[in-house]
Parts: structure tokens; C-alpha cells; sequence
């Protein structure tokens, strides 16, 4: 017996979690050294279309990249893009910025776990169609960086392979749950865990340095508990989620899944038939991203 010792109590899931992300220069990749520099030109309201050319063409597998993109029928270009400078002309200076850190993204978090009920491939097609969605979104409603929201959207679910890296039996059990009980992944994982996937990501996104501005949105696209001022690229990728599960597009740990609530709609001023118009225009676009999910694959 411990005599008068007092029993600790086992950790909760968020304090390993936590436990866990803060060796995260040991156990997880690093941030490529690519990315990092165009993360830091990106904070910086001094930086120019050279600054960024000069950095894209260290990394000769992300210029061609960026330039399938550009060329892609998702942009649809009027002239064949041959150079990053004329992509940045093409798609300006924040989408290209956007694309290379969604690039490097995919390019180097691809983990080496697999089970059951989630594809890697699956997965990215699902994350890259609710980028495309969030830029349509943030360009109709006109006060949102499209860049911004393509990242956010891209990034949404970044947590999820965190999860599947250092907590595999944990992540299987929320998606035989979701599953059994046909519930959203999200709701799985809050009543298995108590954590989500989206603070997570909010944890692996600050250690590296992300905008904050992206991570708040990517941190609370499923709860919203932001600000007026935060709430059109957190709606924006909430949206743009619904819409890629209900085509559907990808698959990104459910089939499950819960649409926005009123009071979102309220808040963004989008009645039942505006949102359903929405959808449907996704729906008709869903080819171009098909084109986005190939071009970034």
C-alpha cells in the first residue's frame, strides 16, 4: 500500500497529448526549412514576389508543384505558366504563398500508420477539397484573404494524423465509434476522448509558428467559439467541410457528419435555401477540384 503516499490519478487524454506534442522536435518531423522561410515572409508586411520567387527555387519539387496547380483546370490560365513569377501573377502573391505551404504540407506529413476505415489518399482528396471551398467562399464573401482560407481548409484536420502517428489505438477506437454509432468524428472523439482532433492541430500549429489567424480558425471550425472578427474564415471552413462530406469528396474518418447549425447560419447571414444553393454550386464544381486534388497529388 502506498501508506500516506498520495495515489496519483492517470493522466488525462489532453495531458498526454500535450506530454506528447511538447517532444515535438524529437518524435515529429521537423518543419521543412522550405516551408519555414515562406511562413516567415508570409508574417512580414515587407516581403516581395522576388523574396518568395527566391525561396521557391531552392526546392525544384515544389516550383513544379505550385505550376501543375497553376495550370490546373481548377485556375483554368488564359496562357500555359511556365515560371513561379508568372504564377504569382496569375494566381497572386497570397495563393501562391498558400499553395507552397499546403505543398509542403502534404509533401512531408504523410505518416507511416494505416488502419482500417482511413486512407491517407482519401484523406488528402477530403482536406484539399475543403480548401478549394473555403478560397470559392472567402472570394464570394469578398473580407476574407482567399489564401487564408485555402490554408485553413488544407489544415483542418491536421490533428487527425497526429493522432493516428502517436495515438493509434485511441484513433481506431473513435473511428469504430463513429462508425457503429454513425456519429461525426468530431462528436466520436470528444465522447471517447475528451480531446479533438482540431486542438490537436491547434497545438502542432502554434510549435510551429503558424499565423494565428489560421490557427483559431482551424482550432474551432467545429465548436465556433470565436469573436465577430474571427468568425467569417472559421464559418468558412466549417462550411466548406459540409460540403466536401456531402458530395462527398475524400473521406476523412466518418461518413457521419453534422451540418451547420442555425445560429452559424444566423451569424453569417445564410438562410436554409442560401446554404443549400451553395452546396449545389460546390457540387457543379466538383470536377475543377478533382483537377486540384490530381495537380497537388
Amino acid at each position: 500500500m502506498p501508506g500516506d503516499e498520495e495515489i496519483k490519478s492517470a493522466p488525462t487524454m489532453e495531458e498526454r497529448v500535450i506530454s506528447t506534442l511538447s517532444r515535438i522536435d524529437q518524435d515529429l518531423p521537423t518543419i521543412p526549412l522550405v516551408l519555414s522561410r515562406i511562413m516567415h515572409l508570409s508574417a512580414s508586411d515587407e516581403t516581395s514576389i522576388n523574396d518568395i520567387i527566391e525561396v521557391l527555387n531552392q526546392d525544384q519539387v515544389l516550383t513544379t508543384r505550385i505550376l501543375k496547380v497553376a495550370n490546373s483546370a481548377y485556375y483554368s490560365p488564359r496562357e500555359k505558366v511556365t515560371t513561379i513569377g508568372r504564377a504569382v501573377v496569375t494566381l497572386g502573391f497570397d495563393m501562391i504563398q498558400a499553395l507552397a505551404v499546403s505543398v509542403s504540407f502534404i509533401q512531408h506529413f504523410s505518416p507511416t500508420s494505416r488502419c482500417e476505415g482511413f486512407e491517407l489518399g482519401l484523406f488528402w482528396a477530403h482536406t484539399i477539397a475543403v480548401g478549394a471551398f473555403s478560397e470559392i467562399l472567402a472570394r464570394q464573401w469578398g473580407s476574407i484573404d482567399p489564401g487564408d482560407a485555402f490554408t485553413a481548409g488544407i489544415l483542418h484536420d491536421i490533428g487527425k494524423l497526429v493522432m493516428l502517428i502517436y495515438f493509434e489505438e485511441e484513433f481506431k477506437q473513435v473511428l469504430k465509434k463513429a462508425a457503429d454509432e454513425k456519429i461525426d468524428f468530431f462528436e466520436a472523439e470528444m465522447s471517447q476522448l475528451g480531446v479533438s482532433h482540431a486542438f490537436v492541430a491547434s497545438l502542432l500549429l502554434r510549435h510551429w509558428n503558424i499565423p494565428e489567424v489560421l490557427v483559431g480558425a482551424i482550432e474551432n471550425h467545429h465548436q465556433l467559439l470565436v469573436s465577430e472578427d474571427d468568425l467569417r474564415l472559421t464559418a468558412c471552413v466549417n462550411f466548406a467541410d459540409f460540403a466536401a462530406k456531402y458530395i462527398p469528396i475524400g473521406k476523412s474518418g466518418s461518413q457521419y457528419f453534422n451540418p451547420p447549425s442555425l445560429e452559424l447560419l444566423r451569424r453569417t447571414g445564410y438562410s436554409i435555401a442560401k446554404f443549400k444553393a451553395y452546396l449545389q454550386e460546390m457540387k457543379d464544381r466538383q470536377d475543377e477540384v478533382y483537377a486540384l486534388i490530381s495537380a497537388l497529388d
